[in-house]
């Protein structure tokens, strides 16, 4: 019996990344280590990839999704001083099929994979066979496609997060001019991500007075936007509270713009490590409202299922499935299964 093949995949964010090793085992593929690594800590993938493998460890073929554009197996990370060349790491590593593909885009070759505890559905819609999207605020903000083709859906990428912000109504344009102050160009990204959690709260505390001390001592020992959240989760804070129902409210309305370019009948799921954080709040908040209020849109959208993925390794199983794709005698045949 011939020794199972072995694939790498990475998910490389701007905060962490994970890595895991498989054995291909016919359609599924078999988890044999996983580890997952602060980026803070690492000089760049390969330092940590190299304290990941084993000596001897032969990789047969190796995915990584990154949190950039990728152009030529080579890339920028765009929240993160890393450059990433794909080459170089194949070389390293004697990896002789080895692809740099979006985070987000392996994270959409991810949702065939999801089970039913991997998702939280915020609208049940109306499913349907079509297309599909993805929307996921965490560091930054990405954007997938999943188009369907008859049989299957096929992930394509975006760089939509960083498509021109829309104010929809004067506290909006307010909010708006106020991140125009600070960066130039507002995009969706600049609102739906960790620090765009922090400039909400930036921008209701300029208009709520002076920052109690109790929240000044907490920022300065603990991440801006995770304060934010829990003192809004708690209800202690008006202007962390109201930052995060604006936060809410904006991301639906980001993912009903999402839903509408892509056409995404099938769905439109809600990736990122920020949305199961905020769950309970994204269930009873503004979210769907902002999502459905699209004029003559407004009843089509309503049949739009709309899930937030559980699941924070999506993104490392989709690298999967594209390593596994990279392997020669695969064909068309698309892995089905991940065994426990």
């Amino acid at each position: 019996m011939s020794k199972a093949r072995l694939l790498l995949a990475g998910d490389i964010g701007g905060t962490k990344t994970f890595l895991t090793l498989f054995a291909e085992e016919g359609a599924a593929l078999r988890p044999i280590k996983e580890a997952s690594f602060v980026n803070s800590g690492f000089s760049g993938p390969e330092e940590i990839i190299g304290e990941f493998l084993e000596k001897g460890e032969a990789v047969s073929a190796a995915s990584f999704g990154i949190a950039c554009p990728i152009d030529g197996n080579r890339c920028a990370l765009t929240n993160l001083p890393w450059v990433v060349d794909g080459q170089e790491l194949a070389g390293k590593f004697r990896i002789k099929r080895l692809s740099l593909i979006n985070d987000l885009y392996a994270m959409a070759w991810g949702v065939g994979l999801l089970k039913d505890e991997d998702i939280f559905p915020l609208q049940t819609g109306v499913p349907k066979k079509g297309n599909a999207a993805l929307v996921a605020a965490g560091t930054g903000l990405g954007e997938a496609i999943l188009f369907w083709d008859g049989k299957a859906r096929t992930p394509s990428p975006s760089e939509g997060g960083h498509t021109d912000f829309a104010p929809r109504n004067r506290l909006e344009m307010e909010l708006f001019g106020y991140l125009a102050g600070l960066y130039g160009h507002v995009s969706y990204e600049r609102i739906l991500s960790g620090p765009g959690i922090a400039d909400l709260y930036r921008f209701f505390r300029s208009r709520n007075g002076p920052e109690p001390e109790r929240l000044r001592e907490r920022f300065e020992k603990e991440d801006a936007a995770a304060v934010v959240t829990d003192e809004a989760l708690k209800g202690k804070d008006k202007a962390c509270k109201e930052a995060l129902q604006l936060f809410i409210s904006i991301y639906g309305a980001e993912a009903g713009n999402m839903a509408l370019k892509s056409l995404a009948l099938g769905g439109v799921y809600i990736g990122g490590g920020i949305a199961p954080r905020i769950l309970k709040a994204m269930a009873e908040g503004p979210f769907i409202g902002s999502f459905r209020s699209k004029g003559r849109f407004e009843k089509l959208l309503s049949e739009v299922p709309v899930k937030v993925i559980l699941n924070e390794k999506t993104g490392l199983l989709g690298a999967a499935v594209c390593a596994a794709n990279l392997l020669p005698g695969r064909g068309r045949k698309r892995v089905t299964e991940i065994l426990a």
